[in-house]
């Protein structure tokens, strides 16, 4: 487990944390998402949202879904499957970055989520996780982030589409 500064405590988010939860995304990300999505996010099994808190006030949050299972022959561990989780949002405020708490998110977020997938996809039960997550071109210090948890900008032409969205696609392995 990554250790967190003395007074940051990281939880799954409930009902109850939701608008403060929608007022941080709507500070720190360019997107505006509907209220549906913080829904999905308490209700449906396959998907999560984490948050930091500092004093009972959120300061961060990484929300993510279990996608189904990759195949993965080379993996040493003698499985031939791979848990697959697809972050869907990440924010830390201005004050309480480079303290390694967006890193714990990550981590929390894909451990816990592997569970979930294990109990529910073919009980598949993996040390391992691919990890993905649209960054925008233009965010470097989100894809400094990404790069330096192990996730490399993915290329190739299935991914031209992204070109238009003006977002890099990252990715990469996780033990956890």
């Amino acid at each position: 487990m990554l250790s967190l500064p003395d007074g940051i405590h990281l939880r799954p988010m409930k009902a109850s944390d939701v608008p403060e939860v929608r007022a941080l995304h709507a500070r720190l990300l360019p997107t505006q998402y509907p209220p549906t999505f913080f829904i999905q996010l308490l209700l449906h099994p396959r998907y999560l949202c984490l948050i930091a808190t500092h004093e009972y006030a959120v300061v961060a949050f990484a929300s993510a879904a279990i996608e189904a299972p990759q195949c993965a022959p080379h993996l040493v561990d003698g499985t031939n499957t791979l848990a697959h989780v697809k972050l869907l949002t990440l924010g830390v405020q201005t004050a309480f970055r480079r303290q390694g708490i967006g890193r714990a998110l990550v981590h929390g977020v894909a451990r816990r989520l592997r569970t979930v997938g294990s109990l529910s996809v073919d009980s598949i039960h993996c040390s391992t996780i691919l990890i993905q997550a649209d960054v925008a071109h233009s965010n470097t210090s989100g894809r400094c982030f990404y790069s330096c948890l192990g996730m490399n900008e993915e290329s190739g032409s299935h991914l031209d589409s992204r070109v238009t969205t003006g977002t890099h696609l990252v990715a990469g392995l996780l033990a956890v």
